[in-house]
């Protein structure tokens, strides 16, 4: 997961930084925002793993160093407001840039407000996690899935209950192999069963083929073949390279949900006074091991 959102964060990033940029040289001096990116994951304690992250933005012409970009010497809380309680995050030395507390479990239908506080501003962002979801399949999310493709999606279906039948779900699939590795299940363009570059492998603006993603609503998941339960059966299409794979069955809250579809997401992400996305999920992920016959 981390890999995923770290791509789309400087993704986010740079589109901030060239937004200001162009050719005059009376443009305006550069002006860092703090950006957070991450997302509390219901049900799951707050670890390093799925830290918050926290950075200034960098001049367009750095190279982008990201525990230097990390925003040291910051109070960071996270409060229930539910119950009132505030939680200190704290960052690793070694990586300054993720905030976390392991002893807090986020809990799932409960919102949690992030706050960010330097000695020249203070940035805010809510989130309200989504109910849990039951997840029934005969996919492990404890280990790897070594599976030959054709024995997925309608042969391995993944049931869904969700007490929220407005809830949006995301279906991400992403894989993990390098470009120069990756071998196509199905070539897109040619007889080549590889890609002919990173550019290839990574095109689109979601970065298809490699990593293709959908969001639907829980009410729209209703399978009449698989006796009208809510049902992901399709997913085995998601898959377009032989090797690792991860997917990700998750009910996702409005911030990610702006930040995933919004002409600018870097402002969309639920965070007053920056940039990025503090989001929150409930799910599973599931490694899969897509075997060349």
């Amino acid at each position: 997961m981390k890999r995923i959102i770290f791509i789309i964060m400087i993704f986010g990033i740079s589109l901030f930084m060239m937004a200001g940029c162009d050719d005059s040289p009376a443009r305006p001096e550069f002006d860092a925002k703090i950006s957070i990116f991450g997302f509390l994951w219901g049900g799951e304690a707050l670890t390093q793993d799925r830290g918050i992250t926290i950075t200034y933005t960098q001049p367009p012409e750095a190279y982008y160093d990201l525990n230097a970009a990390a925003v040291k010497d910051a109070d960071v809380t996270l409060t229930d407001e539910t119950s009132g309680t505030s939680y200190t995050l704290t960052a690793d030395p070694d990586n300054p840039a993720y905030f976390y507390n392991v002893d807090l479990i986020i809990q799932p239908d409960v919102t949690y407000t992030l706050t960010v506080v330097t000695d020249d501003r203070t940035v805010r962002a809510t989130t309200h996690v989504p109910q849990a979801l039951t997840l029934e399949t005969d996919l492990d999310s404890e280990n790897v899935n070594e599976e030959y493709h054709e024995n997925l999606g309608y042969e391995k279906p993944v049931y869904i209950t969700s007490p929220n039948e407005s809830q949006l779900i995301l279906v991400d699939m992403y894989c993990n192999e390098e470009w120069n590795t990756a071998e196509y299940i199905n070539p897109f363009f040619t007889d080549d069963p590889y890609p002919q570059n990173e550019e290839e492998y990574d095109q689109g603006m979601n970065a298809e083929p490699r990593h293709i993603w959908a969001i639907i609503p829980y009410r729209y998941l209703i399978a009449p073949d698989f006796e009208n339960r809510h049902t992901v059966f399709w997913y085995s299409s998601m898959i377009v390279f032989y090797g690792s794979n991860t997917m990700q069955i998750l009910a996702i809250d409005d911030n990610y949900h702006h930040y995933l579809t919004d002409e600018h997401p870097e402002w969309s992400g639920g965070v007053e006074s920056g940039i990025g996305c503090f989001g929150s999920v409930c799910g599973e992920d599931y490694e899969l091991n897509i075997i060349k016959p």
